[in-house]
C-alpha cells in the first residue's frame, strides 16, 4: 500500500516557548561535571499524536549533562514508525538512537530490552504520553543521589494512581512544576510502589532486583511487582514532591491492559504480596505524605447551588425560559434519557446539602508572557470543545499563558477525557466567572451565549483584547420558529469586534448581517488521524455517525437509507457510532453497534470502514469527512455548509443533498460496486487532508492575537524562539554550579512588560 500523509519535514516544531522564571527554578548539580550517566527510554507503540510533544518536550526541557534518548519502538505502524525515525534523524541536541521490535511485543518485554540494552549509570524510564517539564531530570538525579539505598524515584504527576496530584484551577504543568520546587522541600518520600509513566531507576538496583517479570505479559502490575522485590531486598522506593511530569494516561494498549488487570494482573501480584502489601499500603495511607501538596492549592470560599440547577438558572438569564428548557431536555438525552434521572439526581449532586461549597479557582496567570483566555459554555465532550483544547495546548506550547474558563462545577467530570496541558478555571456560576475572570490580555468567546460574557469582562477589564471564535451558524441550534434565540445569536455577532472562522461558508453567513471575520483554516490533527490499513483489502463497512439527540444530524433518514442499502446488498456491513442508547430504537436492519467511540479510538474505528457516511443537514466544517478521508476511506457527504471548503464532488468525495434520499442511496451503492472509484476518491482525500494542520492554525492564530496585542511580527523573542533555534539556552537556566542563581535573574530581566511596553500597551 502506499500510504501518504503530510510531509514530516513540513512539520514545524510545537514548542517554541522561551522559559522564564515562572515555569522553572535555578538547580544546581552538586555532584558537578561528573554527572551519572542517564538513559532516558521512551518504550513506543503508536499513537504519534502524544509521542510527538513527548519527544519535544524531553529535547528541550532536558538540560541534564550527561544524557542519551533511546526510543524502543514497539511495532508501530509504517506512518508512526517512519515519524519516530526521522525525528531521530533530525537535527537534535540530545543523542538519540531507535531501537525497533518488528512485532510488537508489550510493554514489559520491551522495556525488559531497553534495560538490557543500555549502560547508563541511571535509567530513566519513560512512558510516551507523558510531558517533561523544565528540570526534571535535573531533580529526580539530584533526588535519587540523595541516599545510596535509593533504587528509583517517580516525580508527581496527574495520572499515577493513589500517588496523583491534580493540576489546581487555572495553573499550567509548567508552572505548577516550578511551585512544587519552590514550596516542596527537595527530599523524598518512602512509597510502597511507584507509578511507572516516569521512573528513574539506580543500574545497581537493577542489576540487583533484576527486570521486570514477564509474567504481566503486556503490562500493568510490573512496575508494582519489581518495587516489591526491590524493598525486601533492602532498598527503598521514593517519589520527588518538587518535580512534576504530565502524563495522559492508558494510551497505548488501553483495552488489553484494563481488561487484564481486571482479570490476571492484579492476581498475580496479590498472590505474591498480598499480605505484606496490605500492610505496608495501610501504614502509607495513614501517613498521606501527598497530603500537604494535594491542599495546598484550592481554597474553598463559594457557596454553590447544585450544579444542574445553577446551569438552569444561567441559561434562564441567557436565553430565556424556552432556551432553558431545551438545554435541559438536551442534557438528560445525552445522558441516557428519562429512566436516567433518578442516577443524574444522585451522581450529579442535586440531593447534597445546600451549604456546600465551591472551590473558587485562585489560578497563576503569567506576569512574564501574554495571556489568553477562551470563555467556554461548558466543558463537554464535543467536536467545538475538542478544537478549543487542542488550540489552547498548542498555544501554550508556542509562548503564551493560554488557558480555558468555564461555570458549572459537574463539567469537571469531562476533563479527563481531553490532554490538557493545563486545569481550566471552572467557576461555579456565571456570575462568577465575570467577577473573578483572571487578568488577561486576549478574552476569547466560543459559543453566541459567551459572547455577551466576553463583552462583561471586558468592560470590568479595560485592557483586555476581546476576540470572538466563531465555529457555526449557530441560529441553526435553534428552531426555525424560535426567532428569538435566533436573533440572540445574530446579535453576539456585533458584540465582539475581532471574529475568526474557519471557512467562506461562515464568513458569507456573517457578513449578511454587516460584520467580517478573519479566516483560520480548521486545525486537523493529522497526527491522531492518518491511514494504516489498506483501503484495497478492507471488508465492506459502511461507517456513520448517529446522534438522535442533534436533529440536524439526519438521524431518521441516516436509518431509513441504511435500512434500503442493507436490503441491496445484504453482504455489507452497516457500523453506526455516536449513541449510547441506539437499541432503544429498534433499527429495522441489520447493524453493528458501536456506541460511543472516545475520540482516541476514532482512527481505529475508521481504518475498518470503507465508506464514512454523514447526511448532517449541513455541516460547518465537516471533521468526520476529514477523518474519514485521512483514514482511507471513501466518503459521501453532505453538500451544505462550510464542508464546501474542502469537499469536491466525483475526486475526493460523492457529495450530495440528504433530503434527497433516493440519490443517497444510489451514491451509496455506487461506492459499494464500484472499487476503482472507491480507490480514486481514497487518493484525492488523503491529499485534502495535506491542507489542513493543526500546527498552521496555533501559528496562524498566535499572530492575530499577537498583532492585536501590537506585535506586528507575531510573539517577541522575550516570549518565544523562532523555528531556527533550539534549547541551548536553557542549560543555562540549570547550570552546573553556583551561577546558576545569577543566570536565572538574567533570564528574569525579560519580563512580560517590556514586550508590551515595546508594543506602547
Amino acid at each position: 500500500m502506499n500510504e501518504r500523509g503530510p510531509r514530516f519535514d513540513d512539520q514545524p516544531p510545537m514548542i517554541r516557548m522561551r522559559i522564564n522564571p515562572e515555569e522553572t527554578l535555578p538547580v544546581v548539580l552538586p555532584y558537578g561535571q561528573a554527572a551519572p550517566s542517564v538513559d532516558i527510554v521512551i518504550p513506543v507503540h503508536n499513537e504519534w499524536h502524544v509521542l510527538r510533544p513527548c519527544l519535544e518536550s524531553v529535547e528541550a526541557f532536558t538540560s541534564y549533562p550527561n544524557v542519551r534518548i533511546v526510543i524502543l519502538d514497539d511495532g508501530s505502524d509504517a506512518f508512526v514508525a517512519e515519524r519516530i525515525v526521522r525525528w531521530a534523524a533530525g537535527p537534535r541536541r540530545l543523542p538519540v538512537e531507535v531501537k525497533r521490535n518488528e512485532t510488537a511485543l508489550g510493554f514489559v518485554q520491551n522495556a525488559n530490552r531497553g534495560f538490557r540494552e543500555t549502560s547508563g549509570d541511571l535509567v530513566a524510564l519513560l512512558n510516551s504520553d507523558t510531558v517533561v517539564t523544565p528540570a526534571w531530570l535535573v531533580r529526580l538525579v539530584n533526588a535519587i543521589l540523595s541516599e545510596p539505598r535509593i533504587a528509583c524515584v517517580m516525580p508527581m504527576s496527574n495520572q499515577c494512581s493513589f500517588h496523583s496530584v491534580d493540576v489546581p484551577m487555572g495553573w499550567n504543568i509548567f508552572q505548577y512544576s516550578a511551585d512544587l520546587g519552590r514550596r516542596m522541600p527537595r527530599t523524598c518520600f518512602d512509597a510502597v510502589t511507584v507509578g511507572g509513566f516516569c521512573l528513574l531507576i539506580r543500574r545497581a538496583a537493577l542489576d540487583d532486583v533484576g527486570l521486570y517479570d514477564e509474567i504481566y505479559g503486556r503490562g500493568y502490575g510490573e512496575e508494582s511487582d519489581w518495587c516489591m522485590r526491590a524493598r525486601r531486598r533492602g532498598w527503598k522506593v521514593t517519589g520527588a514532591e518538587d518535580v512534576f511530569v504530565y502524563h495522559r494516561g492508558k494510551v497505548s494498549f488501553k483495552s488489553f491492559k484494563d481488561e487484564t488487570f481486571r482479570e490476571g494482573n492484579y492476581q498475580t501480584f496479590m498472590s505474591r504480596y498480598g499480605a505484606e502489601y496490605s500492610a505496608a499500603m495501610a501504614q502509607y495511607k495513614r501517613k498521606d505524605a501527598l497530603a500537604p501538596l494535594r491542599h495546598a492549592y484550592v481554597r474553598m470560599e463559594t457557596p454553590a447551588a447544585p450544579p444542574v440547577l445553577s446551569a438552569f438558572v444561567d441559561r434562564m438569564k441567557q436565553g430565556g425560559p424556552g432556551h432553558a428548557v431545551t438545554e435541559a431536555s438536551r442534557y438528560v438525552r445525552d445522558h441516557g434519557g428519562a429512566r436516567q434521572i433518578p442516577t443524574l439526581v444522585r451522581e450529579r449532586g442535586l440531593v447534597r446539602s445546600r451549604h456546600s461549597r465551591h472551590p473558587m479557582p485562585k489560578g497563576l496567570q503569567s506576569k512574564r508572557r501574554p495571556r489568553v483566555t477562551y470563555v467556554l459554555e461548558k466543558f463537554a465532550i464535543a467536536g467545538g470543545v475538542l478544537s478549543i483544547v487542542q488550540l489552547v495546548n498548542r498555544l501554550q506550547l508556542l509562548g503564551w499563558d493560554a488557558k480555558i474558563a468555564t461555570h458549572h462545577d459537574h463539567d469537571q467530570s469531562h476533563l479527563d477525557a481531553y490532554m490538557l496541558y493545563h486545569h481550566p478555571y471552572v467557576f461555579p456560576t456565571l456570575e462568577s466567572l465575570v467577577e473573578n475572570f483572571p487578568e488577561t490580555d486576549v478574552v476569547v468567546a466560543s459559543l453566541w451565549s459567551t459572547a455577551a460574557t466576553v463583552d462583561r469582562i471586558v468592560q470590568r477589564q479595560s485592557k483586555a483584547v476581546p476576540w470572538y471564535f466563531i465555529q457555526d451558524d449557530e441560529r441553526n441550534f435553534f428552531h426555525e420558529v424560535d426567532s428569538v434565540g435566533r436573533q440572540r445569536v445574530v446579535d453576539s455577532w456585533g458584540l465582539i469586534p475581532n471574529r475568526i472562522v474557519k471557512t467562506h461558508w461562515l464568513r458569507d453567513q456573517i457578513a449578511e448581517f454587516g460584520h467580517d471575520a478573519h479566516i483560520v483554516p480548521v486545525g486537523f490533527d493529522q497526527d491522531s488521524f492518518y491511514c494504516y490499513s489498506d483501503p484495497a483489502t478492507r471488508p465492506l463497512r459502511i461507517l456513520a455517525m448517529v446522534r438522535p439527540r442533534t436533529p440536524r444530524r439526519g438521524f431518521e433518514r441516516t436509518v431509513r437509507t441504511m435500512a434500503k442499502v442493507k436490503a441491496a446488498r445484504p453482504d455489507v456491513e452497516i457500523a453506526l457510532f455516536g449513541c449510547p442508547n441506539l437499541p432503544d430504537y429498534r433499527l429495522p436492519f441489520e447493524h453493528t453497534d458501536l456506541g460511543e467511540v472516545p475520540n482516541e479510538r476514532l482512527r481505529q474505528v475508521y481504518n475498518t470502514a470503507s465508506v464514512v457516511l454523514d447526511l448532517s443537514d449541513y455541516q460547518a466544517l465537516g471533521r468526520i469527512g476529514l477523518e474519514g478521508m485521512a483514514c482511507g476511506a471513501a466518503t459521501v457527504l453532505t453538500k451544505f455548509g462550510g464542508i464546501a471548503e474542502y469537499i469536491r464532488d466525483g475526486v475526493n468525495t460523492l457529495a450530495v443533498d440528504p433530503m434527497d434520499e433516493a440519490s443517497v442511496v444510489t451514491a451509496v451503492l455506487k461506492l459499494i460496486d464500484d472499487p476503482a472509484l472507491r480507490a480514486r476518491l481514497v487518493a484525492e482525500g488523503i491529499r485534502t487532508v495535506e491542507r489542513f494542520s493543526c500546527d498552521v492554525e496555533a501559528r496562524t492564530t498566535s499572530h492575530l492575537f499577537a498583532a492585536s496585542l501590537g506585535y506586528e511580527y507575531g510573539l517577541p523573542e522575550a516570549f518565544a524562539l523562532g523555528d531556527d533555534e533550539t534549547y541551548s539556552y536553557q542549560m543555562s537556566i540549570e547550570n552546573v554550579g553556583a551561577g546558576a542563581e545569577q543566570t536565572a535573574e538574567q533570564v528574569a530581566s525579560t519580563p512580560r512588560e517590556r514586550g508590551l511596553r515595546a508594543a506602547g500597551r
